[in-house]
């Protein structure tokens, strides 16, 4: 008698353990859930970062290609320079830049001389050293023989934001080796200016390979509107220091040492398959079913052995 007397409080005792066991395999359950999400995102942050900068690179190699040639005619004349540029077929293997020029040094200041397209011609003659950010690019690249990228900046072809990269071009045959020496030898700069929502467009936009993602290209550690390069959704910026429930991610790129800041985030979409999604609530509904049906038929048994009064 007392063995049955003391049975509900087993019954009650094992439920408590079932539904404890349940309660911890859901926590587990969507910690692992929080861990591929993780993982997941993670990858296709790997995968932007490495096709922007492999674009970057084919940049670099345009850029001192141009350089090169440029430095290597001493008389370069107008149908020499549209005949390299059409032969690189930009606009066809490269539509996220919007012009090249060639703009050559002339004592303390710096004049537009070469351009591609051909329709942007009317910008030819123009002095880029007093317009907005362009003057520190343009020193340094001279100054360190690397590559520079403006901060953003309205473009002379249609006053539309976008950014620059500039690279030095020196006179054939003159030691570059100390910034001193590559002042002396200076004859001008190549740009490369690019639209900010073109410069990845063929990348990203023809088929939308990371629909789930927002992320955005900075010149430096500033995240701020004046910094930033390219945004894959202008329609939704990523808040700075929200608190928000979702994933985010900031990566340095390096390219040439001029440091560039990936910012990257989650929209609410992004998520594994449902199904891997709901595994969490399928472990939480089915233990907690399953104990309530260990209760019910515990408690039916225990009625059944229960003498009658």
């Amino acid at each position: 008698m007392k063995k049955i007397t003391s049975f509900p409080l087993i019954i009650l005792l094992v439920w408590l353990l079932v539904v404890a066991s349940t309660l911890g395999a859901w926590y587990v359950s969507k910690k692992l859930v929080e861990k591929e999400t993780t993982k997941l995102f993670n990858q296709q942050v790997d995968a932007v970062e490495y096709w922007i900068t492999n674009r970057l690179e084919l940049y670099k190699t345009i850029g001192f290609s141009l350089a090169a040639f440029v430095s290597h005619k001493e008389n370069l004349k107008e149908e020499e320079w549209q005949g390299f540029t059409e032969a690189l077929q930009i606009s066809q293997r490269f539509p996220g830049i919007t012009a090249l020029s060639f703009t050559k040094k002339e004592k303390d200041t710096f004049k537009i001389w070469l351009v591609y397209p051909q329709e942007i011609k009317n910008v030819v003659g123009t002095e880029v050293i007093s317009l907005p950010g362009r003057k520190e690019a343009i020193l340094k690249t001279l100054e360190t023989g690397q590559p520079t990228v403006t901060k953003k900046v309205l473009l002379l072809t249609d006053q539309k934001p976008g950014f620059i990269i500039y690279f030095p071009v020196y006179k054939i045959g003159l030691p570059t080796t100390t910034p001193e020496e590559r002042e002396a030898a200076a004859l001008g700069v190549i740009a490369l200016a690019f639209r900010s929502p073109q410069v990845f467009k063929d990348l990203f936009d023809a088929r939308d390979t990371f629909p789930y993602l927002d992320f955005e290209l900075y010149k430096g550690s500033k995240l701020e509107e004046d910094y930033i390069l390219y945004d894959h959704d202008y329609s939704v910026y990523i808040p700075k220091g929200e608190n928000r429930k979702r994933l985010e991610t900031k990566r340095t790129i390096i390219f040439d040492g001029e440091a560039l800041t990936l910012l990257a985030a989650s929209k609410p979409s992004f998520s594994l398959k449902t199904l891997e999604k709901q595994q969490p609530n399928i472990v939480l509904v089915g233990g907690l079913l399953l104990s309530v049906l260990l209760l019910k038929f515990a408690f039916w048994e225990f009625w059944k052995l229960k003498p009658s009064t």
